[in-house]
């Protein structure tokens, strides 16, 4: 398997082991997304969710992205990771090298400084 594919795979993994992990609070579901001609991987989490409310509790829409993934150029992008670990940090476990990581929820001078590939 060429290093591409190798990541494309390793990246659909990661993200479905997270669809596993129940919610703490609601019924909330989460989805994934897998745009393999544009290389883009997304976790969705939906549903709803109690909230207190002075004496009551309400429920709440709740709809957004946990986790967004895409590969550019080579390179795995994290575009946004509501995890706790991190992608990145499981990424690097299962031995994806830190210069072919780019944290791309961080600005570029906070990149500089971080020991993941800038882009």
């Amino acid at each position: 398997m060429d290093t591409l594919e190798h990541y494309r795979q390793l990246i659909r993994d990661i993200l479905v082991e997270h669809t596993k992990i129940p919610y703490s609070n609601g019924n909330i579901q989460f989805e994934t997304v897998f745009d393999r001609e544009q290389d883009r991987y997304l976790v969705m989490i939906l549903g709803r969710e109690s909230v207190p409310k002075f004496s009551s509790t309400v429920t709440r829409r709740v709809h957004g992205c946990l986790i967004h993934v895409d590969i550019i150029d080579s390179k795995i992008w994290i575009q946004r990771d509501g995890t706790e670990e991190g992608v990145a940090t499981e990424l690097v476990k299962a031995g994806v090298p830190k210069n072919q990581i780019v944290l791309g929820f961080r600005s570029e001078e906070l990149r500089q400084d971080s020991e993941f590939a800038v882009a």
